[in-house]
């Protein structure tokens, strides 16, 4: 997950207090926990210094890719995140390609990466960073990369696209792709707004029926936005600051001697980290 160098840092508001145990907003700011627990911050560390200007970080379960800002090259890294090492590249296009490991199900092979690229070029990187196009999205507009798998069902278990350029109030709205594992490509719905999608998520079942998540970046505002497996949708938060990558958090058992150690990885464009 990404803190954007080139748009504000996301934040929640209190009225984003109903959705916090399906989304987190990343960012280097105090969040507000169960109304009963009172403040709580995260706990926040540098792990690595890359040298990269991230623009993503996928953890493959033996190593961590990382995604360069508009030179669309990815590292390769052991567990401890450094150093790092050349890995892929896809072509060089101005603005965030964002990554997304294939479940190994459904069709989709296990060890494939597959990175939406921001001219809306799906490309499917190999295990041994082989890089092939994948899939292309009938849409002209500039995207943020907002890529997710659905692991739920709504959507065929489709890997799934959204187009629109996050930032900014215009140009408004933008489109939802479900892509299957032969890159056939179908339209699912579009989603208003102003401000453009920056990320997706597919929620779990159990919180929103499996609907996609779209964080619908304005600017100095933004909102985040419901799409059903029809393409009707929904805003249930609107916030004052435009909403940047989000991402779900799932109970994971501790294991204190783990390489590397459990937590929630982002990145730092400006930084590097």
């Amino acid at each position: 997950v990404q803190r954007d160098a080139d748009d504000p840092a996301a934040a929640m508001s209190p009225r984003a207090a109903g959705i916090v145990r399906l989304v987190v907003l990343v960012l280097l700011l105090p969040v507000a926990a169960a109304a009963a627990a009172g403040p709580r911050s995260l706990q926040l560390r540098v792990f690595a210094d890359t040298g990269v200007r991230l623009t993503d970080v996928v953890w493959t379960g033996s190593r961590f890719l990382y995604v360069e800002n508009t030179t669309n090259r990815v590292f390769a890294a052991g567990p401890q995140g450094a150093p790092v090492r050349p890995f892929a590249s896809m072509p060089n296009v101005v603005e965030e390609t964002r990554c997304r490991l294939s479940p190994g199900a459904h069709g989709f092979v296990a060890g494939d990466l597959y990175c939406h690229a921001p001219d809306n070029t799906i490309y499917r990187i190999g295990p041994d960073g082989t890089v092939s196009v994948f899939a292309k999205l009938p849409d002209s507009s500039v995207s943020d990369g907002a890529l997710a798998f659905d692991t739920v069902g709504r959507f065929g278990y489709a890997l799934v696209a959204a187009t629109g350029r996050s930032g900014a109030a215009q140009p408004s709205g933008g489109d939802v792709y479900a892509i299957d594992p032969a890159g056939a490509v179908r339209h699912v719905g579009s989603y208003p707004g102003p401000g453009g999608a920056d990320e997706i998520v597919v929620a779990p079942a159990r919180l929103a029926a499996g609907e996609l998540v779209i964080a619908v970046d304005a600017g100095d505002h933004g909102t985040l936005v419901l799409m059903d497996a029809r393409g009707r949708t929904r805003t249930i938060a609107t916030l004052p600051d435009g909403p940047d990558p989000l991402a779900i958090v799932a109970a994971t058992p501790r294991h204190p001697h783990a390489s590397p150690p459990p937590g929630f990885y982002f990145t730092d464009t400006g930084s590097n980290d």
